[in-house]
């Protein structure tokens, strides 16, 4: 598969990508003249999308200092109150985030519903905000703070439970059912979750304290992928790399999506993905949270509600998962209720997975569909979606260049960082140091605590019925 940059590196002109497409999707000129800015667009700087600002939850603050940081840039430090504690905040990034330094989470356990709609404001302003000096925190108080933020929509333990009796190499400790052979992904060892509560799920660059190679693949929202798009997300560094490196990029996907013209969002709107029924983490550990089911996702939903409601990037950026990319015209009507409409159709238990009697038979999504939907070539469909890949970048990841840096943050984690986010506003993705291992001859260890945080409103998707039973699963 060919991203944006490299169709140019290997010569092949925008045209015949534009002639290539028509082929397989469209017989309009109009539908692939859309797709060609989509993809000049993609491979154009970024302009910063709104200035840096001050967080709006703090109200008339006292200007301390103007400091240069050395992992936001130059930025504007202020003086605050967050609770009655005094503390200092600073953007994270142009487009969102704050961090607070100073806060005293513990202390404010007291009163629970405060400090409940406290970040729930702050996370509606600012969609991601991270306190320092954490390290305190014991893993149940981290699951009490989250439990405080989801209310009683819960947290989820979908990747953490399925290895809490995890097995070491020499116990032969794989996966069953990975695909057979030598190729099995090893599980994390029992040590690494044995003392944890089962939502916390530890992410590492050593498998006998987490999960290694997580999240590196490319842009997501944790969940996406088998359709369960949690609510918030929530990570407390517990150990960070001494000499650099193992940060986290994030994205704004609605700041990406307003810089599309409407025709460019109309046609992304129109893209569906089709995932695998299981996720891989090579040398780390496999899950299966849909029971063997593949899903269709939407690359592009609403999120929020009333006047806060925008279109957000829905999908899992990361072709491991892919399976196909189809296009669909009732899609483009993006309001929860028309997508239930959509995948309520029947046409999907025909279209979906490889067991239907049209897909054995060889037929056509759009024949099974009756021209409802199309099925993009594996890589026109590819080019598309990791065109959004390349697009946030980093340097080094399908572009050489810094010109990402107006829509994606380079989140250096602090050890003690307690961080939350929301997840079906900003995409992030692992850097490829967080596997580092060693430094200068000697072990470094990198470990996060995530914990995911389930809400309503998870954006409509499509997943197949179980095997050998009859019935549709629209969620």
């Amino acid at each position: 598969r060919a991203s944006c940059a490299a169709l140019d590196c290997c010569g092949i002109g925008i045209r015949a990508a534009m002639h290539r497409v028509a082929r397989v999707w469209s017989p309009s000129q109009a539908s692939w003249a859309q797709l060609a800015r989509i993809r000049i667009f993609l491979r154009q700087p970024a302009t910063a999308t709104a200035t840096q600002r001050v967080p709006r939850e703090f109200a008339v603050p006292e200007v301390d200092a103007f400091a240069k940081d050395a992992l936001f840039g130059e930025s504007q430090i202020i003086s605050t109150k967050f609770l009655g504690q005094s503390v200092l905040a600073s953007p994270l990034h142009p487009t969102f985030g704050v961090r607070i330094d100073g806060c005293r989470l513990a202390e404010l356990m007291h009163d629970p519903p405060a400090l409940a709609t406290t970040l729930r404001q702050l996370l509606q302003s600012q969609k991601m905000v991270v306190f320092s000096g954490q390290s305190e925190l014991e893993p149940e108080a981290h699951v009490a703070l989250c439990k405080l933020l989801g209310g009683s929509a819960g947290l989820d333990d979908t990747f953490s439970s399925n290895h809490a009796a995890g097995l070491s190499e020499e116990e032969g400790g794989h996966w069953p059912g990975d695909g057979g052979g030598g190729g099995l992904a090893l599980r994390p060892t029992a040590n690494a979750y044995e003392a944890l509560p089962p939502a916390v799920w530890p992410i590492s660059n050593q498998p006998d304290r987490g999960t290694v190679n997580a999240g590196d693949g490319g842009f997501h929202c944790d969940g996406a992928w088998f359709g369960d798009h949690f609510r918030y997300m929530s990570f407390l560094c517990r150990s960070q790399l001494s000499h650099g490196g193992g940060h986290t990029f994030f994205a704004s996907s609605e700041a990406l999506l307003r810089a599309l013209g409407p025709e460019e969002r109309h046609f992304l709107a129109g893209v569906l993905v089709e995932y695998t029924d299981r996720m891989v983490y090579p040398g780390g550990n496999s899950i299966n949270p849909s029971g063997g089911r593949p899903t269709v996702i939407p690359l592009v939903s609403e999120s929020g509600t009333g006047a806060d409601r925008q279109l957000a990037i829905s999908a899992f950026l990361d072709p491991k998962y892919w399976r196909r990319v189809y296009l669909c015209d009732a899609a483009r009507e993006s309001s929860p209720e028309a997508r239930r409409r959509l995948f309520a159709q029947p046409f999907w238990r025909q279209i979906v997975g490889d067991d239907s009697a049209g897909r054995r038979g060889g037929e056509s999504a759009e024949a099974m569909s009756a021209g409802a939907v199309q099925e993009l070539a594996w890589a026109e469909g590819a080019d598309i979606l990791e065109g959004i890949n390349v697009r946030l970048g980093p340097e080094g990841v399908g572009r050489p260049d810094s010109a990402h840096k107006s829509l994606t943050l380079s989140m250096q984690w602090r050890e003690g960082d307690l961080g939350f986010y929301c997840n079906r506003t900003l995409l992030h993705r692992a850097s490829a140091s967080t596997q580092r291992r060693e430094s200068h001859g000697e072990p470094e260890l990198r470990l996060m605590h995530r914990i995911s945080i389930k809400g309503g409103g998870t954006p409509p998707f499509y997943m197949a019925p179980p095997p050998r039973h009859g019935h549709v699963h629209a969620e």
